[in-house]
């Protein structure tokens, strides 16, 4: 490697498989092609080849922690295997640099026949450490594991809960350079979790470099600061975690309206859940607003159906101004206009999202006690949402959604979807600053008890 702060090197890695219809095609393999070849014929394979993992490319510095994004079957599990060393790549290669733990499938690296005490001292050794160095860990270990009296039984006996306490205890105890995980993880029961977050997060500021695999796209957005999308084993696109983590989204939606579209859902609404349009058109007049420079801003990352369009968006205090410095808690109006060009029952919605794109709060048109939109083609519409934003200060941005309910409270068409449709921030809260995304102003009530003394 040539620079230092490179940990992690993979270039053109590929993983190929061969895939045999027959187990009798795997013996033919092996002696078949041979007498081909000798005798002067074209040699015939007997095997379909899958590949796994094929030309990726990247590079890790010390301290990253990369999020690993896609689909089952897309290659991540490969692609951490290869990285660690169990897997032979087919083409390509890797380059670490520095001690690596690695968790990855359930219980690999325990010998089932040996209690939680011994695989503890075998898989410290496999990880560099001497016995003087797992003497001293042993009881961190043990501790973080929390699996009690069952460290000094066979690990046969466990449950996959605590094969995954035990290994996590083992691999983050043992201080590495490079630490792995994949989705084993999801084994662990919530309280598990939640420590395992707070440990890998305590790592990553000592400067370990982690490499995490999850379907969590949260977890990817929160802990990652960069993020890689795998697809059939090709890597799509390696960036920031929240921009891979919305592209991924993004596929998945476009994926969900596909599949609406080849095996439609009728959706079954009772008249009180429909905005009935004469009720619309007894509303005051308003002007539809579209901008040209609203369009082309966001034109390269939304999607949809297309059966109805955002024509513009904006943010607007109490007297309706537009605006992009908001207050600590001030009240403040989203506005979404859009036109419909089928008629369909419709719903426009939005989240807020910090600068990591995690969803700190939204709303649709049921979650805020309205009914859908009955929507007719041809015609527009102007929704207000009206809310607070008691926010940590910083940078925030708005992502609106057109949609139509498929099942109620479950699933929905996306028909346009709009991330980064306004961007805006929050100052600083006077007098008390705030240390948590969002504050809800509890009610606080202090009681005190005392002790009669006796005086001297």
């Amino acid at each position: 490697m040539s620079s230092n702060a490179i940990v992690i090197k993979v270039e053109n890695l590929s993983k190929c498989y061969n895939i045999y219809a027959q187990p009798q095609d795997r013996l033919k393999q092996s002696i078949f092609p041979r007498l081909q070849a000798f005798i002067g014929r074209p040699p015939r394979t007997y095997f379909r080849e899958f590949w796994a993992l094929r030309d990726v490319s990247f590079e890790i510095e010390k301290g990253e922690t990369i999020g690993i994004i896609g689909r089952n079957g897309s290659g991540k599990s490969t692609l951490l295997q290869l990285i660690c060393g169990t897997l032979t790549p087919t083409g390509g290669n890797v380059e670490t640099r520095g001690r690596v733990a690695a968790l990855l499938e359930l219980g690999s690296g325990f010998n089932p026949e040996f209690t939680g005490r011994e695989n503890v001292y075998m898989n410290g050794a496999l990880l560099g450490l001497d016995k003087k160095e797992i003497d001293i860990r042993f009881d961190d270990i043990a501790g973080f594991a929390d699996i009690g009296d069952f460290i000094e039984q066979p690990v046969k006996m466990y449950s996959s809960g605590m094969y995954v306490r035990l290994a996590f205890a083992i691999n983050i105890m043992s201080q590495p350079d490079i630490m792995i995980v994949d989705e084993a993880l999801a084994v662990g029961d919530m309280k598990f979790q939640a420590k395992c977050m707070t440990a890998l997060k305590r790592r990553q500021e000592t400067g370990t470099t982690v490499l995490f695999v999850s379907h969590d796209v949260g977890t990817i957005k929160s802990l990652c600061s960069r993020g890689i999308y795998l697809e059939h084993g090709e890597m799509k696109n390696i960036g920031t975690a929240a921009n891979v983590a919305e592209q991924y989204i993004r596929v998945m939606r476009e994926e969900m309206n596909e599949e609406q579209r080849r095996n439609p859902i009728p959706f079954a609404n009772s008249n009180a859940q429909k905005n009935t349009l004469s009720a619309l058109k007894h509303e005051a007049e308003f002007r539809q607003k579209t901008s040209e420079e609203f369009n082309h801003r966001v034109s390269q990352f939304r999607y949809g159906t297309g059966e109805a369009r955002v024509t513009y968006v904006e943010l607007l205090n109490m007297d309706n101004e537009p605006i992009s410095m908001v207050e600590f808690d001030q009240k403040v109006k989203i506005r979404i206009y859009f036109e419909a060009y089928q008629q369909k029952l419709l719903s426009a919605n939005f989240e807020i999202m910090d600068d990591k794109k995690n969803n700190i709060t939204g709303s649709n048109l049921l979650l805020a006690g309205q009914s859908f939109l009955e929507a007719q083609a041809g015609d527009y519409y102007q929704v207000d949402y009206t809310i607070r934003l008691p926010l940590e200060e910083g940078g925030y941005s708005i992502r609106v959604a057109i949609t139509e309910p498929l099942i109620l409270n479950q699933t929905a068409n996306f028909v346009d979807v709009i991330p980064d449709a306004v961007v805006f921030f929050i100052s600083r809260r006077e007098n008390a600053r705030i240390w948590s995304k969002v504050y809800l102003f509890p009610l606080v009530e202090i009681k005190a008890g005392f002790q009669e003394r006796t005086l001297e």
